[in-house]
């Protein structure tokens, strides 16, 4: 039997993260009402990559392209997949002056959001929040 899905599209993605006394927060996009997915919902910075690229350089090309931020010390987190795509995470931890040092070019805006404020709201993209479940659960441990 054939599935109707027939190949998954890969892509880079980047959450930068930090403590605060509420905990982890994480950078999400809010994406605009025109995206193609997950619009007027937060999500994660990235994209697909191109054909040939590898998954550091796909990174590398996706946070400049939406932040104009080179990461510092970017750790691939894992590799997430859903019935449509194969999302490769990296995440980085960076200080208080992070929103300073970036210029979100795509979507309305970047916001570090608690954990609590991520977790089953209506706002935030399923795979965002599998995705912070995970880290949370990781960082916690």
């Amino acid at each position: 039997m054939e599935p109707l899905i027939k190949k998954n599209w890969e892509g880079a993605v980047f959450i930068p993260y930090r403590y605060a006394n509420s905990g982890v927060e994480f950078y999400l996009q809010k994406r605009d009402k025109n995206a193609p997915t997950h619009a007027n919902m937060f999500s994660m910075f990235g994209g697909r990559m191109d054909v040939g690229e590898d998954v550091s350089a796909a990174l590398r090309r996706e946070v400049f392209e939406e932040l104009n931020y080179a990461p510092h010390k970017p750790v691939y987190f894992g590799r997430f997949e859903t019935a449509r795509a194969i999302f490769h995470v990296f995440v980085e931890e960076v200080g208080n002056s992070f929103e300073s040092l970036v210029k979100v070019a795509e979507g309305e805006y970047g916001a570090f959001l608690p954990f609590e404020r991520i977790d089953n709201a209506k706002d935030v993209s399923d795979i965002a929040q599998m995705i912070t479940r995970t880290m949370r659960g990781h960082f916690s441990e």
